[in-house]
């Protein structure tokens, strides 16, 4: 956990900046320059101990959650048991339905025979780590869908990078993730298109009392995961190596780049071989029913965030999370509701900072020009609105020659992932004038 002085000094920092504008506020001006001066280099301060507290705690969290990355002992004649990605069914959400809970890891049995179970073995394990540091085929390794497209990574290497791409990338940590889908090439998600109508009284005789509904209808949607590669360079010098492990080199270096790549796509990509972002206006998503309009075409007010907080029903708003910029937070932290209490409130020793009592997280992909038109932010129970879906393998490739001039090797990786929007009401979304 982070040092509890953390916390004081940024309440204490809370407290001067708020003094500052509220010295203003009753004697019904703007900040002087000097004042404007020494709000800033406290605002400053309270950005800089939030990420510093932000750091901490994920430092902890990552030390409950660690793994060792070392293969699991074993031969290809025994059964091995190693902790996969998990999937359950969660409480009882809104309406009576249950919501899909996410990963949840649990213990498998991987039999002889099969190609996970080869890929679990520690044989298996070294010969991926000779072809990691050579680039050359080694005996055993199995190849992916595709033969030209590399073999495919020891089951302990795919876990732990989809492990860190749990930890890092909130959308993940927010959302539903479906398991892994195998050899499915998408799966259908069914919802109502139209709404039935509300239940009628009637009689029990005659039936004629009881209104036929035509309204109603069914639809599915197809989360279907897409492609997304990268590609990384590492000194042939750095992979022969024997101080540093290539294998988690590796396995760090992928996990950032599929970590942006994925973080950005969830909030605005335009769906056409990727992800359906949050930030995108869809009849498949989120549409612009869901958009509350700010009262200035270049500024939000406390009044536009809490309609934004008001504009989800009440079992949603139980969940919400607030989704906004580091602009967006700045100013918000100037904020107050129409009794004189302010809409951004630091959190004590363990709990997240919050806005009308609801959570945040702020992310670089969400949309921050403030020009007419355009979104700036939403609150939204992302678990109930927004499914991931990824294709269980992930294929490696080693590009020992590609790069020789330079002395590098490349190694390209591959991955299946998409992600949609499932239920339009989850979110609410402010837009500018």
């Amino acid at each position: 956990m982070p040092e509890p002085t953390l916390y004081d000094a940024r309440a204490q920092a809370v407290s001067e900046a708020r003094q500052i504008l509220d010295r203003a506020d009753r004697e019904k001006r703007d900040l002087t320059a000097d004042e404007q001066t020494h709000y800033d280099r406290v605002d400053q301060s309270i950005d800089a101990l939030n990420e510093r507290i932000a750091k901490q705690e994920q430092a902890a969290a990552s030390k409950r959650r660690q793994v060792p990355p070392s293969p699991p002992a074993g031969s290809d004649g025994a059964a091995l048991t190693i902790d996969y990605p998990g999937f359950d069914l969660g409480s009882p959400g809104v309406f009576g339905e249950r919501f899909l809970s996410g990963r949840r890891p649990r213990q498998t049995v991987l039999h002889p025979g099969t190609d996970e179970h080869r890929r679990s073995t520690k044989q298996y394990h070294e010969a991926w780590l000779k072809y990691l540091a050579t680039g050359r085929e080694q005996l055993g390794l199995l190849v992916g869908k595709d033969h030209k497209g590399g073999y495919l990574a020891p089951t302990a290497f795919s876990t732990d990078l989809i492990k860190f791409l749990d930890n890092n990338v909130f959308m993940r940590q927010l959302c539903t993730v479906l398991p892994p889908l195998g050899q499915a090439v998408s799966i259908g998600i069914p919802l109502w298109e139209a709404d039935p109508g509300d239940a009628d009284w009637s009689a029990e005789v005659p039936a004629s009392d009881i209104s036929e509904d035509d309204t109603a209808s069914l639809g599915k949607r197809e989360l279907m995961p897409h492609l997304c590669t990268k590609l990384v360079k590492i000194s042939n010098k750095l992979m022969r190596s024997s101080v540093i492990d290539p294998d988690s080199l590796l396995r760090d270096r992928l996990g950032y780049k599929f970590q942006v790549t994925e973080e950005q796509a969830f909030q605005t990509g335009d769906g056409a071989q990727q992800p359906l972002g949050v930030f995108i206006a869809s009849a498949d998503g989120v549409p612009t029913t869901r958009n509350v309009t700010a009262s200035s075409t270049t500024a939000f007010t406390g009044d536009d965030v809490i309609n934004l907080l008001y504009n989800l029903k009440e079992q949603y708003q139980r969940n919400a999370t607030g989704l906004f910029s580091r602009e967006f937070v700045k100013r918000l932290r100037k904020l107050k509701t129409g009794d004189g209490q302010y809409l951004w409130e630091p959190g004590l020793s363990g709990q997240p900072n919050t806005v009308l009592s609801r959570p945040y997280v702020m992310s670089e992909y969400v949309p921050s020009t403030y020009t007419t038109g355009l979104y700036i932010g939403m609150f939204a129970d992302f678990k109930a609105g927004y499914w991931i879906a990824d294709s269980l393998q992930m294929e490696t490739q080693v590009l020992g020659e590609l790069f020789a001039l330079k002395n590098q090797t490349g190694v390209i990786c591959r991955k299946e992932t998409d992600g949609a929007p499932v239920l339009a009401e989850a979110f609410s979304r402010l837009i500018l004038a």
